[in-house]
């Protein structure tokens, strides 16, 4: 069986789970409390990429289920995939597997919770009210599916300086007169009239960004297009490391190696590589023909972030969605009303014939 770690009580020997927004444990029998140093992390730490993937075994990471013999019941239990932070089933011990027996990696930080469950339950009906082009019947009819879960998630966090090269176009708006006949009153008339065209230019250059702290996802268990969402942090609130920030808590192991998270935070770095070369092209239009670049100084840290994770039912169909578990906003999967969306398009197409049909007469 795996050794792990657990918090109990010296008072009376019940759990100690982690006391949101205290930086403390807290006995969930007693209400004694046990402070937790406060210990920042180093945001300027970032291990160097390319030493680190080349002492990653081509296969980490690889699934993993740890089996535990519970030091309080006695019963053996298997955590779920990929989870080393979790409780027993059977007495609710609060159970933390050391990463280092799971990945070659460890966290580095984590973000402890600054929101409580009743208001992630909270911020998650605002959501569900505040949805456009949702059914109507949604806000009545959407049940919770499973019970919503305090889940610490891994994430990625990469440092880079980026040398880029391109080539592309600057079009610049210029105004000329053209003839054009036109009816008037019922009879054909040539009227002039001043329009916009654009010059076209090749353009060539050199741009340099700077990127700190990219965020990319570190898990399989939510979907890839909750990234933009999960970005959103206060890393000045990162704290080192340390297992009691997790007693009570679920906590995942990373499931996105180092490689694949550093080709997502490349995606997520091209959308400003190509502002900035935008911005060097200059002029009223830009076409972006090629982007070559080159990554320099590449560095990352791994770290746990808050989320209150569940998902709601609505006509037979599952949506998970995510309370960001330090500043309270709420994201997700939801259905759209095609009726609604339809009979925006239909107005909006009605308005703008009739706005046409006023310009002409």
């Amino acid at each position: 069986m795996i050794a792990y770690t657990y918090f109990k009580c010296n008072q009376c020997g019940s759990d100690l789970d982690y006391a949101i927004g205290m930086h403390s444990l807290k006995c969930v029998s007693c209400g004694e409390v046990d402070p937790i140093e406060a210990t920042p992390l180093d945001m300027f730490l970032a291990h160097d990429y390319k030493e680190a993937i080349s002492a990653i075994d081509y296969f980490d990471p690889q699934a993993v289920n740890h089996e535990l013999n519970c030091q309080n019941c006695g019963a053996n239990f298997i955590l779920p995939a990929n989870v080393h932070a979790e409780e027993c089933p059977y007495c609710d011990l609060n159970v933390v597997v050391p990463v280092a027996l799971s990945r070659q990696l460890k966290p580095d930080g984590v973000m402890p919770f600054e929101v409580h469950q009743h208001q992630a339950e909270a911020a998650f009906k605002g959501w569900i009210n505040g949805l456009w082009f949702a059914p109507t019947a949604l806000k009545r009819k959407a049940v919770q599916a499973q019970p919503i879960l305090g889940s610490y998630v891994p994430m990625w966090a990469f440092d880079a300086q980026v040398y880029s090269s391109y080539s592309g176009q600057r079009g610049d708006n210029y105004t000329t007169t053209v003839q054009v006949r036109t009816r008037v009153n019922g009879r054909m008339q040539t009227q002039t009239r001043t329009v916009v065209k654009i010059r076209w230019r090749n353009r060539s250059g050199n741009v340099h960004n700077s990127f700190d702290d990219v965020i990319t996802m570190g898990s399989t268990s939510l979907p890839l297009k909750f990234q933009n969402f999960l970005s959103d942090w206060d890393m000045r609130k990162t704290q080192n490391y340390n297992e009691k920030f997790l007693s009570g808590f679920r906590s995942e192991l990373y499931q996105i190696g180092l490689p694949e998270a550093f080709n997502l935070a490349k995606d997520v770095m091209l959308k400003t590589i190509q502002a900035t070369v935008r911005g060097d092209i200059g002029g009223d239009h830009q076409i972006i023909h090629q982007i070559n670049s080159d990554y320099r100084q590449v560095g990352f840290k791994l770290i746990l972030a808050p989320m209150w994770v569940s998902a709601f039912n609505y006509k037979n169909k599952s949506y998970r969605y995510v309370i960001n578990g330090q500043n309270g906003k709420a994201f997700g999967e939801r259905p759209w009303s095609v009726y609604k969306i339809v009979g925006l398009i239909l107005s909006i197409v009605s308005v703008a014939g009739l706005m046409y049909l006023f310009s002409n007469q």
